[in-house]
């Protein structure tokens, strides 16, 4: 059984998906398995993903009957992982070659039951074009979280032992369901913590879902409201903080 289990969701990623399983093949910790998981892509992704699993074992592609977006498609890697960690990489994203063994040392020194770290933000030829968003090395309480969510996607681990398998909600429509799994992760009183070497690179693309501020900060509020159950003041205060960190997050190199 593999340490760890990667989840790569794919949506018409054909021109990213190469690189971002060879961030991966490059890893220098190898004790990982890769559920590489086609969303119905209408380019070549598919093709693509077969032709890289030929040539590692350690790579399963799963193909879905129908679309269902980005929470449903990861939700479908989770089911079939079965390595200690759960970690996530987009078909778009890189980790830096240390990342897992820089990771996962981590969490075992810290007996963390979730973990991330900083990265940096690429755009599509892979330039960074703003600062790394950076995360303090700390502990962070469900409370922590709430107030702002500091973790990326793409570096984030959880200890299925502790954890049990945690699975993404489809019915936030893939905007902020990877928030609203990390809030379910600590809600229990459970503590994440965060390492903050840069590990990852992050891509923005343009006519990304999280492109547009107005739904996304829709989707936040409403999944503060509705999940989270928090009364209108207190959601609405807290969708502006993150709003306003949002725009700071892109602040462009000097």
């Amino acid at each position: 059984m593999p340490k760890v289990s990667v989840i790569m969701p794919a949506y018409n990623a054909a021109s990213f998906l190469e690189e971002s399983v060879n961030s991966l093949l490059n890893q220098s910790y190898k004790d990982w398995e890769l559920l590489l998981v086609d969303d119905c892509s209408k380019d070549s992704t598919l093709e693509v993903a077969k032709k890289i699993a030929i040539e590692d074992k350690r790579i399963q592609v799963i193909l879905k009957e129908k679309n269902s977006g980005s929470a449903d498609t990861r939700n479908k890697g989770i089911e079939l992982a079965k390595g200690e960690y759960i970690a996530f990489l987009d078909a778009d994203d890189l980790w830096e070659s240390d990342f897992l063994e820089k990771m996962i040392p981590f969490m075992e020194k810290n007996k963390s039951p979730f973990s991330f770290a900083s990265y940096r933000i690429i755009d599509e030829n892979g330039l960074e074009f703003c600062e790394p968003f950076r995360v303090e090395q700390r502990s962070f309480s469900y409370r922590n979280l709430l107030h702002y969510n500091r973790v990326g996607l793409l570096t984030a681990i959880y200890h299925v032992p502790s954890v049990g398998k945690k699975f993404f909600d489809p019915s936030l429509k893939s905007l902020r369901d990877d928030y609203a799994l990390w809030l379910d992760i600590l809600r229990e009183g459970r503590i994440a913590y965060a390492n903050s070497e840069i590990l990852a690179r992050y891509r923005v693309r343009r006519g990304a879902a999280t492109s547009n501020k107005k739904k996304v900060m829709f989707a936040h509020f409403r999944m503060l409201r509705n999940r989270e159950k928090l009364n209108f003041l207190y959601a609405l205060i807290l969708t502006l903080i993150h709003g306003l960190n949002g725009l700071r997050k892109y602040k462009n190199k000097d």
